[in-house]
């Protein structure tokens, strides 16, 4: 299986500490346990070997600056510096997410109910929620929806495929659906007049949760306002969320 694949982790975290793995994580599109338990194939070695390379091309340039900043680099410098604070506290809670015992256990409704809490204040959205896909693969439902205004946690909505055929058909091709407008994004654009429009939503960040290959639901992020672009480092976190539940989901299936 994949020793090779998870030896670049070690690798990452050799050029830059957790998140150099956390970066490696976001360029893969794959945790370290998802790495242990797939084949070394020639192309997922060699992505990960350019991922690699990205990674230590971005250690060779990240050295002290020779001299002070000039004012026109101040700006970039200040951006910089916010982005790494923020990548800082993405880690802060994938970490504490892992010491979270309904994780080990494998208990799925509660493994939800804290990535819901944890993402919605890391990436600073009203609303997440986990949904998993029915037996017939025709419909999703919530297992958790967190509510951050009134810290309010529900379950029970049903989407079908009938209605949303473009949604669904993403959620089974793409690794994250980032809609930036998701009144005209085309994958979530037939959400606005019924469930966005209502609750104010103005983007989606979506990640489908992937088992043993195969898609089996989505967790949901929900930004309550206008039209937001998610950055790359906000993908990478939802991602790393999926990747939670899609653990927990596994353990519950060997039981």
């Amino acid at each position: 299986m994949g020793a090779k694949l998870a030896a670049y982790f070690v690798k990452a975290e050799q050029l830059g500490g957790v998140l150099g793995k956390v970066r490696l994580s976001g360029l893969t599109r794959m945790t370290t346990t998802q790495a242990l338990n797939v084949d070394d194939t020639p192309e997922l070695v060699a992505l990960f070997e350019k991922s690699l390379d990205a990674l230590r091309s971005d250690s060779r340039g990240a050295g002290p600056a020779a001299a002070a900043p000039s004012s026109s680099r101040a700006p970039a410098m200040g951006q910089a510096s916010a982005d790494a604070a923020t990548l800082r506290r993405h880690i802060g809670v994938y970490l504490d997410l892992m010491t979270q015992r309904a994780l080990l256990q494998g208990d799925l409704r509660e493994t939800a109910r804290r990535v819901d809490e944890a993402a919605s204040q890391a990436l600073d959205v009203e609303r997440v929620s986990v949904w998993l896909l029915d037996d017939a693969r025709t419909r999703i439902e919530s297992i958790d929806l967190f509510e951050r205004a009134g810290h309010k946690h529900s379950s029970g909505v049903q989407l079908s495929q009938a209605d949303f055929p473009a949604y669904f058909a993403a959620l089974a091709t793409e690794r994250t659906i980032a809609a930036h407008d998701a009144h005209t994004d085309p994958r979530t654009q037939a959400f606005s007049k019924g469930y966005l429009t209502p609750l104010g939503i103005g983007a989606l960040l979506d990640v489908p949760i992937w088992v043993e290959g195969r898609m089996i639901g989505v967790v949901c992020h929900e930004h309550v306002g206008r039209a937001r672009t998610w950055n790359a480092d906000e993908e990478q976190f939802a991602y790393l969320m999926s990747a939670f539940v899609a653990l927990t989901a596994e353990r519950v299936a060997r039981r």
